[in-house]
This record gives structure tokens, sequence and C-alpha cells, in this order.
């Protein structure tokens, strides 16, 4: 853009002016580029915020799935008779958890200092005596056992737990064994006491009720995360409600 103007010797001259700068091609590039910059920041952070969401949401899934409790079984298989035995590491048993069964004779298996077991245990079940023919149980380090009458009492590490619905006589642990919910729980074969660790089970169960004895054949009850349920009876089952 030019512009004419008279000098002081009175002559004519053409100046030339620059264009102001936001009338200049590259201004407006320039302009451009910066907007598309702008929303190419903005999106990305958007970006970054869900991915960083996804992330967190991966990170707590991790953590739900590593949270769980794994099992470990230090139990050693060994055959004792009769007499008294401690559990402890070096001991006559190592702690742990156990299937214990009678392999020869049939007598009375007691302990002291974990759960307090008293059974009547034989090598095969005996409904009438209250006899089981076997005893899952955690033994833990400290404990007292007491055999008599058995000739040979063999201890198995007990398989690693999965959720079941039928039990033998022991001790199981929802969560570990049983799914937590609400449950009818009934006697399938034999008689004796269940009774659960926070108190909210204490009845005696058998297949036939007994008024005189306070014997019923099954009840309902809520069994909740990490409750433990002892019994005596031969085989229990827990039918969904």
């Amino acid at each position: 853009m030019a512009k004419e103007i008279k000098g002081d010797d009175g002559k004519t001259y053409v100046i030339k002016q620059k264009k102001p700068w936001y009338k200049r091609w590259w201004a407006w590039v320039l302009i451009a580029l910066a907007v598309i910059i702008v929303f190419a920041i903005i999106a990305g952070s958007g970006e970054d915020d869900s991915g960083s969401s996804s992330n967190s949401s991966s990170q707590n899934q991790t953590s739900v799935s590593t949270s769980k409790k794994t099992y470990k079984n230090t139990a050693k298989a060994v055959t004792l008779g009769a007499g008294s035995f401690e559990v402890g590491a070096g001991k006559d048993i190592e702690p742990g958890r156990y299937v214990i069964k009678a392999e020869s004779g049939d007598g009375n298996f007691q302990s002291d200092g974990g759960e307090d077991i008293n059974i009547i245990l034989g090598t095969t079940p005996d409904e009438d005596g209250g006899q089981v023919d076997s005893y899952t149980t955690t033994l833990v380090k400290g404990e007292k056992i007491k055999i008599s009458g058995i000739e040979k009492t063999s201890f198995e590490p007990a398989p690693k737990p999965k959720f079941q619905t039928s039990f033998g006589p022991g001790t199981w642990i929802v969560g570990q064994d049983i799914k937590p919910g609400r449950y009818e729980i009934k006697a399938v074969r034999g008689s004796g006491n269940i009774t659960s660790n926070n108190s909210d089970i204490n009845e005696i169960l058998g297949t036939t009720a007994d008024n005189d004895e306070g014997q019923i054949t099954h009840f309902t009850a809520d069994l909740t995360d990490g409750e433990a349920i002892t019994t005596d009876v031969q085989e229990i089952e827990l039918v969904k409600k």
C-alpha cells in the first residue's frame, strides 16, 4: 500500500506503508496453527484423563485379584498311635490343615489349645454311637493332641479348598470352603453338634428330630465371610436360599 506526500522541497514522494500484522497471510496461518495446537492439547488431556482412569481401574482390579487370600498348607503327613502329642515345628505334628482318619481301631480323639476337638473316631461311621470316620481341621502350634483306643491314626494334608455344599465332620471356613450366603442346613447322615465361632449357630442336628434331646433335622442361617462352621455330624448339606 502506497501513500503520496509532499516534501519541504515541494516535490511529491511516494511512501510504501507496511500492512498491519493482522492483514498479513502468515499471521492468520500462525493463528490457525495456534488454535489447532490448543484443541490438540485439550483433546490429549481428555485422553490422558481417560487413560488415567482406565489405568486406575486396572490397578484396582489387580489390587482386588492380588488381595485374595492365598492358600498355603504347611501340613506334613504322619501316622500316630495312641498317646499324647504336640503340634509345632519339629514336634510330633507339623502345624497345618489336615484330614484325620482312624486307620485301625476306634476311640477318642481330643485336642486342646486349638479348636478344642472331642470326637469318637473310627474306621467306619457309627450313627448310633456318634462315631465319625474322618475329621478335617487346622492344627496350630502349641496344640496338644490326645488319642485313646485307636491303634493307628493318619494325618494327611487337606486338599486345596473349594466352594462346596456337602461336608463331613470338621471345621469349614466361609469364604474358603463355603460361599457366603443364606442357607438351609440339614443332616444327611448321622447326628451331632454344629456350631459357629461367632455363636450364631449352636444346634444338635440329625436325620430325625428328637424333641427330648433338642435335635432338629434342618435350620436356616446366614453364613458370612470368615465365619468358621464346626460339625461332628457325619454328613451335612447346605442348600442355597
